[in-house]
């Protein structure tokens, strides 16, 4: 057994832990960039603005955040960061915040323009050597941005979305606080913790996977998969929150070991292509791809079946495997996700052919380590059944 493991953000985790943000940003510098929800601000904004002046820190306020951040927002925030010569990143808000945040930090740290810095197969990916450090704070359960050496920018130019991909960019510090999320709607719940829970099964079935990501992917699995619905159902349910919340970060863990899969590809394109949730895109192609790749990795999918609590004594691994789509299904189906098609965001056949490139140019790498090899032709058929 060979394998390595990085984890290197600390993470405070806990209710009513975002009160010690303060004493944490101390270490980083006396002038902080607070990257934020433009909702959140005149509230937890506020909170956090306390708590880091009791410390004698100063914080400038960016909340231009949108869902699907571009380049040219995280640009214009590192300029601002610049002018006021702050030295330490906060992200405070979801997983668009959050990468946001770790955006600037590269900008800050190395100049040019954020998207020099995305992986992609069509140009020459500059390193970020030098990065300013981030401290983060989510305020959705959903993306883990805040254990993570990802940061996912859109290009609305060519309508792609890539990934800045480096060990650099993991924050300093994340802070999960699950008493943040009790405000967020119940929809929303939804799609960002499925989007926690693609990101444990993604990483669970990669071919990069290892003994440590699976061990932490199932683990993110059990949580989300048993509190989700609730949390979605009865927002208060502080049990629910706490383990979603968790389970989240847990995930995050996960991709960083192994990497996500053929959803998270097919789910970017769409997102950058026109501008769609993240967590809707996620949902609209992962039954089809499990339904067409547990053959790829039936021991896998026979024991999410196990973990997840679903017994079927005499089942075959196959006939387990075979199973556990049905499983996920209705996973989808009890948190309101299900029959949500491409149609919704006005995808038509004609646009299936710019899909498949964009897949292929900024995100092969998790076309390369799904578990069931997807040609061009595949992708094709994928795309049609999902319109």
């Amino acid at each position: 057994m060979v394998f390595s493991f990085e984890v290197p953000t600390k993470v405070f985790f806990g209710w009513g832990e975002i009160k010690k943000i303060g004493k944490l940003v101390k270490g980083y510098g006396k002038k902080s960039f607070v990257v934020i929800d433009p909702f959140l601000k005149s509230s937890i904004g506020e909170e956090i603005k306390k708590y880091l002046e009791i410390e004698g820190i100063e914080a400038v306020f960016f909340d231009k955040i949108v869902s699907n951040p571009t380049y040219e927002l995280i640009d214009e925030g590192a300029l601002i960061a610049k002018k006021e010569n702050c030295r330490v990143i906060i992200g405070i808000g979801g997983g668009s915040t959050i990468d946001t945040a770790k955006g600037i930090s590269v900008v800050l740290g190395n100049g040019g323009s954020s998207w020099n810095y995305v992986f992609r197969t069509d140009h020459e990916v500059k390193e970020p050597k030098n990065v300013f450090p981030v401290i983060a704070v989510p305020t959705t359960a959903g993306t883990g941005s805040e254990v993570t050496l990802y940061s996912v920018i859109t290009n609305p130019h060519i309508k792609e979305k890539s990934t800045i991909i480096h060990s650099s960019i993991y924050p300093k510090v994340a802070l999960v606080d699950p008493s943040l999320t009790l405000t967020v709607p119940s929809y929303l719940t939804a799609t960002t913790g499925f989007d926690a829970f693609a990101h444990a099964m993604e990483a669970y079935i990669s071919k990069k996977s290892n003994p440590f990501s699976d061990m932490i992917a199932l683990e993110a699995i059990r949580r989300i998969f048993r509190y989700l619905p609730t949390a979605v159902v009865n927002g208060d349910n502080i049990t629910a929150r706490v383990n979603v919340a968790y389970g989240a970060t847990l995930a995050g863990i996960a991709i960083s070991q192994a990497g996500t899969a053929l959803p998270h590809a097919v789910g970017q394109a769409i997102g950058g292509r026109y501008n769609a949730p993240h967590g809707e895109t996620l949902a609209i192609c992962f039954l089809e791809i499990m339904k067409n790749s547990y053959l790829g990795a039936p021991e896998k999918f026979a024991t999410f079946l196990d973990v997840v609590d679903e017994k079927y004594p005499g089942f075959s691994v196959r006939q387990k495997a075979e199973k556990s789509v049905e499983v996920i299904e209705r996973f989808i189906e009890d948190i309101g996700l299900k029959n949500i098609k491409l149609t919704k965001y006005g995808v038509s056949k004609q646009d299936l052919p710019k899909i498949v490139e964009s897949i292929l140019k900024g995100y092969k790498q998790d076309v390369d380590v799904h578990p069931r090899r997807f040609t061009k032709d595949d992708l094709m058929t994928l795309l049609t059944q999902l319109i």
